[in-house]
This record gives structure tokens, sequence and C-alpha cells, in this order.
């Protein structure tokens, strides 16, 4: 991997005497409340607005709470938010599906945007709203909350310094454990398309997603926001769940080499059917290997281990990310998940599909338990399920 500087991590960043007066699109799920809590710690940030369609749900009720006794406004539709004037930017915590709409909405409106993972769902949108940023001049960022871990940044430098020579393979292993009622909980869950419009929600747009890129980052030289391309991917998909609300993959195979000086191979599984979870990016080099599972180590021939921990323990990095969005609005830089770099790893899912001519093989719930020497199997022979001999009976 060649060497280069990584840009100045915004981690003290302050605008806190004109902080970003923000509203979040979205009070309901899950992650609002993550964002929230950080955006009402951070001095950088006056949160003055929410919405939500649906405020009688419990969650959403009680985020809007929140935001009112702040003295925030709350607005039924994202709309009637981006009609407020004090509102000058907003953060994006809604479905998948709508994140094109709200973003190009939000920019129409003069409104930077901070949106929630995936930043789309399919290329053409990611297109779409990197055109309409560029055009208003606004800024356009994506919450990948893990890029703003120390851990992974001080790795990724020491990568580019050449701590273990040129990058060879790159094993990811993105392992997560679903059952059947999380895909039943909300209409649009592991649902493949909502109203005519794509919402991929399998396991490489949803979960996977983070770990994904952040294996495209690590591997791509030059200042963030970088993020590689890849080529030459092949995929297998499959489906454990037994659910019909589940129409997407729970398991996702690939192999891929990366657009990189380096030409890494990448040899992966994301999936939703393995316990316990657990998360890892593997990087053979000529010289060593590296490592990152949420800690990042350097194991470079013949030199002592080193060893980078997190110094945000705030939401995995999301201080970091939110306040590199802080730093571009405010003082003019690139944010580190800039929305024309982040829309690459859209485009690498939607390669994984397309390579796997969007086929989603069926396979039996009871047969979950052979994954972990499949992954094996396949981390050793790098290659896909139906490529292995003896090949597994569900592939």
């Amino acid at each position: 991997m060649t060497a280069t500087s990584t840009a100045a991590l915004p981690a003290d960043f302050t605008t806190a005497k004109n902080p970003i007066r923000i509203g979040q699109i979205g009070l309901g799920g899950g992650i609002a409340g993550s964002h929230l809590n950080e955006m009402l710690a951070n001095a950088n940030f006056r949160v003055v607005a929410g919405c939500d369609p649906t405020l009688q749900d419990p969650r959403a009720k009680e985020n809007a709470q929140r935001v009112t006794s702040l003295g925030g406004k709350i607005y039924a539709t994202h709309k009637d938010l981006l009609g407020d004037l004090n509102v000058e930017a907003v953060v994006i915590a809604a479905p998948h599906v709508t994140h094109k709409a709200i973003t190009l909405d939000a920019f129409a409106a003069g409104k930077h945007v901070l949106c929630e993972k995936p930043m789309a769902t399919h290329t053409d949108d990611c297109r779409a709203m990197v055109e309409a940023q560029r055009a208003t001049g606004l800024v356009g960022a994506v919450q990948m909350q893990h890029v703003g871990r120390s851990s992974m940044l001080n790795l990724r430098r020491r990568l580019q310094e050449g701590a273990i020579g040129r990058l060879r393979e790159i094993f990811l292993s993105s392992l997560w454990w679903r059952e059947n009622p999380y895909f039943e909980r909300v209409g649009w869950a592991g649902k493949k398309m909502i109203n005519q419009q794509w919402n991929l929600d399998g396991v490489m747009m949803n979960q996977g997603i983070h770990y994904i890129n952040q294996m495209l980052i690590i591997a791509a030289p030059g200042n963030l926001p970088a993020v590689a391309t890849a080529r030459d991917i092949k995929c297998g998909l499959y489906r454990f769940h037994d659910t019909p609300a589940l129409e997407m993959e729970d398991a996702a195979f690939i192999t891929a080499a990366l657009n990189t000086p380096d030409s890494p191979r990448v040899i992966a599984l994301v999936t939703t059917c393995y316990r316990p979870e657990r998360h890892a990016i593997e990087i053979i080099g000529e010289g060593g290997r590296a490592l990152w599972n949420g800690t990042g180590y350097i194991f470079a021939d013949g030199k002592p281990l080193e060893q980078f921990n997190d110094d945000n323990q705030e939401f995995d990095g999301s201080s970091r990310v939110f306040n590199s969005f802080a730093a571009a609005i405010r003082a003019g830089v690139a944010p580190m998940t800039a929305f024309d770099k982040i829309a690459r790893t859209t485009e690498f899912v939607l390669g994984c599909y397309a390579a796997a001519d969007w086929h989603i093989s069926p396979a039996p719930w009871n047969q979950v338990g052979s994954l972990p020497d499949v992954l094996h199997r396949t981390m050793e022979g790098r290659c896909l399920p139906n490529e292995l001999m003896p090949r597994p009976t569900w592939a």
C-alpha cells in the first residue's frame, strides 16, 4: 500500500459559539435515539426541530418530547420541517427507501444533509443525491459511525505508511444473529421493494454495510473521504430464515479484487444467521498482517505488536463523524463520509447482487449450524460455497 498522509481528524473541532441548527427527520426508529443522544451532548449542534409521521409511536413520542423540552419544534412531515427557516441542516433517520427523496427535498430547501446508512439502495439514487449536492453546494454526508473510530483510523494510517507492505488479501466476516420477529417488526423490514422503489433490506445493505464500507475505506489510498471500488466480483446469496417477511438475502459470500494500487483480493461473508456475533477485517500484507475487530492490530514481521484502541466510546465513533459534518458546514472541509465517496459502497453491494444475477437461493433454517464450517472452508479456499468440495447441501 503506497504511503500517503491521512487527513487531520476533526475529533476536537468546535463550533460551539455558532452550533449547527439541526432538525432530525425520523424519531421512532432504533437509531433515532442514538442520533439524538449524540447531538444533544455535542456542543457543535443545537437540535431545533424533529419530525415523524407516526408521533403516536412510544419511541417517537419520547424523542419528540426530548426535542421540545429544549425549545425545538415538532412537525408531522419532513416537508413541514424543511420549511422551518431556523433549520440549516438535517439528519435523516428514516427507512432506507426514503433516503433519496428526503435528501433531494432537503437540498432543494437549502439544508445540509447527514443521512443514516445506507446512503441509498440503488446507484441511480446515489447519483441523483450526489448531483443535487454538487448543484447546491451544500454538504452531504453519511452517518457511517465506525469510520470515526480512532482504532480504525490509526490502523489505516499505519497501513498507508507501509507497516505490513503491499496488501495482498482481505478477509471480512460480519456475523450477526437475527430471528424471524426482527423481520416481522415493521412493514419495510426484509423487503426487496416498497411502493415500486428499491428497498433491498438484506444483510448486505442493512447490517453488513457498516463493515463492507469499513473494508473499502481501510484499503483505499489517500486522505479521507476515500472508498475503494472493486472488480471481478463473485457472489452467492442465500436465505435461511423461514419467515415470508424476509424477501432478501440473510447470507452473502463474496470474492472480489479491489481497484487500488495493491489490488488485494477480498473474501467475505456477511450474515444474520451466526452466533455468537462478531466482526473482523483481517488484512494480509507482504510483510505481516493486520486486524480490525473494534480494536486495531498490526502484526508486522519481526516487529512488536502495535495496538490501536478507540478514544471515543460514544456510540463507536459517531462523534467524530458528526463533528466532521459540522466542520464541513462551518469550515468548508470535505466531510470524512462524503456522499460522492460513500456512494461507492452502495455500488459495491449492487455489484454483488448483479454478480449473483439477483438470485437468492433458499436454504433450510436447520442448516445454519453449518455456517461456521462453511465460513472456514470458503476463507481457506478463497471461494464461494458452491465451489467447495464437498459442496454444502444447501449451496
